[in-house]
């Protein structure tokens, strides 16, 4: 019986130090996770492809356990020992979001555009039609194009349509954003008018079919908007209502892809209404 005793009185007491070690672990478990860190938030919204400046930015203690991997834990990591930026925001901070490695890149001249692609996003260099004169890496555009193409009666029409919205200007010629600006040599051959787009794969797709077929034109964005809407393509005849027949350009005013492209759309209505 005394065995017995004895026996239960250990039994209890082992259970006993189990049940202190594991809460005590836990304990210890959610102090360490609860004990406050400082990371760098922003401080202010951060634009895609703005570069970071000191004064975005600033210093939040927050529990251990919300530190998100890859987050900054100093804001001098992000500036050279002179306080220059190094970072370019590759999207869009929002007001008291922590800095990621991740949604950041240190660019510099030698590091080319690959380093600055947004994630999801892809480079596409065009050349628009109307040069790249008031663009500089972090613009922001909206892409459009004049397109010729002929109605059900055989009729030529000329319209405008938006073909991509709030699009990120990634380089301009050979100055990327984020790195230092190059000065002109002198060339103004077509390369110099090269213009690097960060774009979906689909937004490629339809910027790509419009320059072949028509041409490619862009409009700058203020800065600080992101707004995209549906936009509904303009034709000639809706700014000049009484137009009666809708005429071509003129050859010469025709790339010869343009005036290849109408032939064929003259062709093919032909076929169809025979």
């Amino acid at each position: 019986m005394k065995r017995t005793v004895i026996l239960a009185a250990v039994f209890a007491v082992f259970t006993a130090l189990l049940v202190f070690l594991f809460f005590n672990g836990i304990d210890t478990k959610y102090k360490t996770l609860a004990e406050p860190v400082k990371v760098v938030v922003a401080n202010q919204r951060i634009v895609q492809g703005t570069l970071i400046r000191p004064e975005m930015l600033a210093l939040k203690e927050i529990p251990k356990e919300f530190v998100q991997p890859k987050a900054f834990i100093n804001a001098a990591a992000m500036f050279t020992k002179d306080g220059a930026p190094m970072y370019i925001a590759l999207n869009a901070i929002e007001p008291g979001e922590q800095i990621l490695y991740t949604k950041v890149s240190q660019t510099d001249a030698d590091t080319g555009v690959s380093s600055i692609i947004p994630d999801g996003k892809k480079a596409l260099a065009v050349i628009f039609d109307n040069g790249s004169s008031g663009l500089t890496p972090g613009s922001k555009i909206d892409v459009l194009s004049i397109i010729n193409y002929a109605d059900n009666n055989r009729q030529v029409n000329e319209a405008a349509y938006v073909i991509a919205q709030d699009i990120l200007v990634l380089a301009v010629n050979e100055n990327y954003l984020g790195a230092a600006r190059k000065k002109d040599d002198g060339d103004t051959g077509a390369k110099k008018n090269a213009v690097t787009l960060s774009v979906s794969i689909q937004e490629a797709q339809s910027i790509l079919l419009a320059a072949e077929i028509g041409s490619l034109k862009f409009v700058i964005r203020p800065s600080g908007d992101n707004e995209t809407d549906p936009v509904k393509a303009v034709k000639i005849s809706d700014i000049i209502s009484n137009v009666a027949k809708i005429q071509p350009k003129p050859a010469g005013g025709q790339s010869a892809s343009q005036k290849e492209t109408l032939d064929i759309i003259k062709k093919y209505a032909d076929a169809l209404n025979r």
